[in-house]
């Protein structure tokens, strides 16, 4: 009898053991099973590419860095011929992954160490992030409700995907900034201590990049109205206010030369942004310091008038970025390749395009929707209302611009987590831990069931667009490029989506890459791919090309007015080049058509 009832007892103390491990450990488990996932379907991903055009350029970066270039100088002087890159990222991703590679290549080989940093980098920021979101799941529903939360975390493909192993552009960083910082500036006004934390993460994201910027500021604006509410108080947002506005001033001076600090840009961190910033963050503390004896109505107009006076500074300084972050760009970009990038197009402009993305957002927004005013049937403190008032902001914005909808996926994830994780009404005891683990297995099996059903019914869709892509992703391949390291120096033409791979794999340089700053050359790329052979060959010397590269099936411009007949691109998809051109010969099977300019 004692036998029997030890071994029954058994599997309920280890299940106790495991419910009960560190937080942290079972957001570990979930990155980690993620991750096994990952190189299960493809074991391959690392080597065979550089991941997009982004992870290739950074990677760039990284190595420029690590060669000895200027922190505060960004130029990337192989990418754009005559007018070279300089890059808008910013040096705080370049770090870590700097020193990453550095410890890595104390044990192993360079271009192992590399590979190491590819695959550790965005599973370690998607750790903290699962950790982070988990534990403001914890805060409200408790420990089932963090538990869920890590399951829906790793699961929810919109989002994950920017942390898949080789993903070491910004957007990751950028997104685990803003997201965690407007639940933390949710939580502000039930304690006020969380908008420090708020205002650090929202402006270490935006000092990074400005993809969420639009999001921030709406954020950060909507806090502040929230905040003069009656029987609110506006201590948490002007704590959020003041760290958002100190956290760019610090960015600021960190990264920028010294001599360079008045210069603006309109799409990276500059004084003009730090300007509006301070402005607001001082027009909040002092409605805040005086909110007692302010009416709604002042409050709301001393809130205003500061805001007036940081845009009116921030336009002053650089009347272009009025315009948005493409203010200083040539216009002509626009319909020639700008317009036409994903990731600043609208859900509802791709959505006929991707139906299983936009199947899966629908179900977040509803499903985070759903639970959301439920929990506000019972639930009525001030963070859970401004936290649905940022997701429901985040929803149109990400209709808006498809690159902002991981953000508006993740904001639902800690409504559904507490939701899925509360007792039903009425009930007398909290969730056992076997309840616990009955929920956390039931929301990865609704989630994957979900997720199945959506892929079935979105198959035909999704198998027309691989289809369609597989000549542009056999063309940015490793085993597409690297025949072309064997070439001598030289500057190539070549589609803008090849520029990065080209020149992270070979000692080539390039004239075009996908990055709006290099506008006057992307311009005279489609120019010269666009042109008679006679206007091709006077504009590729003019510039000193040596190359020009082309790959069926790969042509991301669209040139403006009538196109020839024998336009060069043209003609070398057809394999009939022009007399100033010669065909080089290429070791190793690439679909990489290269011809040199002869002299």
């Amino acid at each position: 009898m004692t036998m029997t009832a030890a071994s029954e007892r058994h599997p309920i103390s280890m299940r106790s053991r495991l419910v009960g491990a560190p937080l942290l450990a079972w957001c570990a488990l979930g990155v980690g099973l993620f991750a096994a996932l990952v190189f299960w379907f493809d074991p391959t991903r690392l080597v065979t590419s550089l991941g997009d055009t982004d992870d290739a350029t950074r990677l760039i970066e990284v190595r420029e860095l690590m060669a000895g270039g200027s922190w505060f100088d960004m130029t990337l002087a192989r990418f754009g011929g005559a007018h070279p890159l300089v890059s808008h990222w910013s040096r705080l991703i370049d770090l870590p992954l700097a020193a990453l590679v550095s410890a890595f290549e104390l044990v192993l080989p360079p271009d192992k160490a590399e590979l190491a940093v590819r695959a550790v980098w965005p599973l370690a920021l998607l750790l903290v992030f699962v950790y982070l979101l988990a534990r403001e799941a914890q805060i409200r529903g408790g420990r089932a409700a963090a538990l869920v939360c890590v399951a829906l975390t790793v699961t929810c493909l919109i989002g994950v995907v920017q942390f898949l192993p080789g993903r070491i552009d910004h957007h990751n960083a950028i997104i685990a900034c803003a997201v965690v910082g407007i639940l933390l500036l949710a939580r502000s006004f039930d304690d006020a201590r969380a908008g420090w934390g708020a205002g650090f993460l929202l402006g270490l994201g935006t000092a990074i990049g400005y993809e969420a910027l639009a999001l921030t500021a709406a954020s950060l604006g909507a806090a502040m109205l929230y905040g003069v509410l009656p029987q609110r108080s506006l201590l948490g947002p002007s704590r959020a206010a003041v760290a958002f506005a100190a956290t760019l001033t610090v960015a600021l001076a960190l990264t920028t030369a010294p001599q360079s600090l008045l210069t603006t840009h309109c799409d990276a961190l500059s004084i003009n942004l730090v300007l509006l910033g301070v402005c607001a963050a001082l027009g909040v503390c002092i409605v805040q310091a005086l909110e007692r004896r302010f009416s709604r109505p002042a409050k709301i107009a001393g809130l205003a008038v500061t805001g007036l006076v940081g845009l009116t500074l921030y336009g002053l300084v650089e009347p272009a970025c009025l315009a948005g972050p493409f203010g200083q760009v040539d216009p002509a970009l626009m319909p020639i390749w700008l317009g036409s990038v994903s990731e600043t197009q609208s859900m509802l402009s791709l959505g006929s395009e991707l139906p299983l993305l936009g199947g899966m957002a629908l179900i977040y927004f509803a499903a985070g929707a759903y639970c959301g005013f439920k929990l506000m049937q019972t639930d009525r403190d001030d963070g859970l209302r401004f936290h649905m008032t940022a997701f429901l902001i985040a929803i149109p914005l990400s209709l808006w611009q498809i690159k902002l909808l991981p953000y508006a996926t993740f904001l639902p994830v800690t409504l559904l987590a507490v939701c899925l994780a509360r007792p039903p009404q009425g009930a007398q005891a909290p969730i056992s831990k076997r309840g616990i683990v009955a929920i956390v297995l039931g929301t990865l099996i609704v989630v994957g069931a979900a997720s199945w059903l959506l892929m079935t019914l979105a198959a035909p869709s999704a198998h027309r667009m691989k289809e369609a892509l597989k000549p542009v992703q056999s063309c940015q391949s490793t085993a597409a490029i690297t025949p072309l390291a064997r070439l001598p120096k030289g500057l190539v033409v070549a589609d803008v989506n090849l520029g990065p791979y080209i020149v992270a794999l070979t000692n080539l340089d390039v004239l075009s890459a996908p990055y709006h700053r290099l506008d006057t050359s992307i311009i005279e790329a489609d120019r010269i791919l666009h042109a008679a052979p006679g206007e091709a060959e006077r504009r590729l010397r003019s510039i000193g090309a040596r190359y020009v590269v082309v790959c069926e099936g790969l042509d991301s411009t669209t040139p403006q007015g009538k196109v020839p007949a024998d336009a060069l691109q043209t003609l070398l998809f057809a394999g009939k080049p022009p007399a100033f051109l010669t065909p080089v010969p290429l070791d190793g099977p690439t679909p990489l058509k290269v011809w040199r300019v002869k002299s």
